[in-house]
């Protein structure tokens, strides 16, 4: 009996060697025109098959393939091919008979493996592409943009392979995904709005207010419940009381709109603006969290520029939050990460040689008198020891105002007091564009909407809570005194003990206390990201770097 069942398994592995050397021939067949990548893969596994006879990773990857987590966009991927082949698959299967079919399918497969992981870290974005437009604006409009991108290698074959012989797929995928939290909260906006009925237009009439009746109040909370804004009931009254007023506050400042209290003619056309861009603006800021860091510090203070906003983060919770003014359009804050070294109060403020010749020397043709009503001083070169040149004539700028004259022999600096335009504080952290976070002259810019006024830097609502927060941060005798130092209007550097990362970013789309926000494109990266769709499938098979 022994002798029986030694020679059943003879047999047994001699025709599943026969089986299996067929199925090996065709594919290493098939291989030859495939890329690298998937070349590589293979010869990781001695050219046999990745995916037939692994039912766990395929089904794991079939499943992939199909979340939106991953595949937000809903690629095809091979699917085309994968769908074809895959009723083979099975208990039964012959794959003697079907080994071409069976090459073929396991071929697709890993494809839709290489391409799906290849899209978890770049997205199907031309991010060249996307760097080149901004650019192009300095030669265009004239416009210094810049964003500094975290560009990412897709994993290597050495990774996808462990993931397969270790059944764990669903972790590499998770692991690639970037800054998890606000990829989730944004794949929950795209479900919300991907499955919200089509919008009801809202009529328009004179404008509403607390305490109106009115036959369209009804539309227009049926409108507010679709999009979370208003309790969903079975009956709504046609009356604006205290839960409109609520829900309207709510919905305004998801948009950005003016907080009137009214339902005028801006709101309805809020409210009848089709789903389809709101949808196109949450795949958009998907995509451009490939081009983050996938994980922020745990300590960060981060700038949002289209909010005109910055949170002091602790822990991946806002611990201090105050209104931004940013950059206008031409003259784009720039994205990027740094470090927070030290801040200086009285600061003196040594006027940029571009801001000279864009503005200073406007302003003084208008008013010969601007320098010494602005508390500013002239001083010969950009040496610190030089001397100060008094009663200087503002003529003698002009021809600088044509770039080709060469750079401007003369150093501008405002003094320290209440009309610096840096105010009395600045947060510096070194960068090779001259912006920081600062103190404002003008505060009621501040209070604006679109706060879209500055040159580059960032002036904050409230620099002296900012100080309070990273008082632990400074020598306790130094911290101690920063209102002595403030009084004495003497310029004063403290040094932080510890560095703090400090993010500027530029997101449209986000979410804030469990609802989504939409911010206007300010300086048109959105749509440059838009634009900049690559359609290749072989986008998806190798490196873009």
């Amino acid at each position: 009996m022994g002798t029986v069942l030694r020679l059943i398994l003879l047999l047994t592995l001699l025709f599943t060697t026969l089986w299996s050397s067929l199925l090996d021939d065709n594919l290493q067949q098939n291989l030859q025109n495939e890329s690298n990548s998937v070349k590589s893969l293979y010869g990781m596994n001695a050219n046999k098959p990745l995916w037939v006879g692994h039912a766990k990773n395929f089904h794991t990857l079939m499943d992939a393939l199909q979340n939106p987590y991953y595949n937000y966009k809903h690629k095809p991927f091979y699917r085309e091919t994968v769908n074809q082949y895959s009723f083979l698959l099975h208990n039964d299967m012959d794959i003697n008979a079907n080994s071409q079919e069976l090459s073929k399918l396991d071929i697709a497969l890993s494809k839709s493996y290489i391409a799906l992981a290849n899209f978890i870290v770049q997205s199907d974005v031309d991010w060249d592409k996307v760097n080149s437009k901004i650019t192009a604006l300095k030669e265009s409009k004239d416009i210094s943009a810049n964003w500094e991108m975290v560009r990412k290698a897709p994993p290597s074959t050495s990774q996808l392979f462990s993931a397969l012989v270790n059944q764990s797929i669903n972790k590499l995928f998770k692991s690639l995904t970037p800054l998890q939290n606000r990829h989730q909260a944004l794949i929950n906006a795209l479900q919300t709005y991907q499955n919200m009925k089509d919008i009801p237009k809202v009529g328009y009439g004179g404008d509403l207010k607390y305490g109106d009746t009115d036959a369209r109040i009804i539309e227009i909370k049926e409108r507010l419940a679709m999009s979370g804004d208003f309790p969903r009931q079975a009956f709504y009254s046609d009356q604006f009381g205290d839960k409109l007023k609520r829900a309207l506050y709510q919905y305004k400042d998801r948009f950005n709109l003016e907080q009137n209290g009214l339902i005028d003619k801006v709101t309805i056309y809020y409210f009848n603006k089709p789903k389809n861009p709101k949808i196109e603006s949450i795949i958009t800021n998907l995509d451009k969290l490939k081009v983050f860091p996938n994980k922020f510090p745990d300590e960060v203070i981060m700038i949002n520029i289209p909010d005109f906003n910055m949170d002091y983060y602790k822990n991946g919770y806002s611990t201090l939050t105050m209104n931004t003014v940013v950059g206008r359009a031409e003259r784009p804050t720039p994205i990027f990460a740094t470090n927070m070294t030290h801040i200086v109060l009285n600061p003196t403020w040594n006027i940029p040689e571009n801001l000279v010749r864009r503005d200073l020397i406007t302003a003084l043709k208008e008013n010969p008198n601007y320098l010494k009503e602005h508390n500013m001083h002239v001083f010969k070169g950009w040496n610190g020891k030089s001397k100060e040149i008094v009663d200087f004539d503002y003529k003698k700028l002009l021809p600088y105002e044509d770039k080709s004259k060469g750079h401007i022999p003369y150093r501008f600096v405002q003094y320290p007091g209440d009309d610096n335009a840096l105010g009395r504080i600045k947060f510096m952290f070194p960068n090779k564009y001259s912006v920081y976070l600062h103190d404002t002259d003008n505060k009621d810019l501040l209070n604006r909407r679109y706060r879209i006024y500055s040159s580059g830097c960032m002036r904050l609502q409230n620099p002296f809570r900012l100080v309070d927060a990273l008082k632990p941060k400074f020598k306790a005798s130094e911290a101690s005194k920063v209102q002595q130092y403030l009084e004495s209007e003497k310029t004063v550097t403290m040094r932080l003990k510890k560095n703090l990362p400090v993010q500027t970013t530029y997101f449209t789309v986000f979410k804030r206390n469990g609802l989504t926000y939409f911010r206007k494109d300010i300086y048109g990266y959105d749509k440059f990201i838009q634009e900049s769709l690559n359609t290749d499938n072989s986008h998806h098979q190798a490196s873009l770097y």
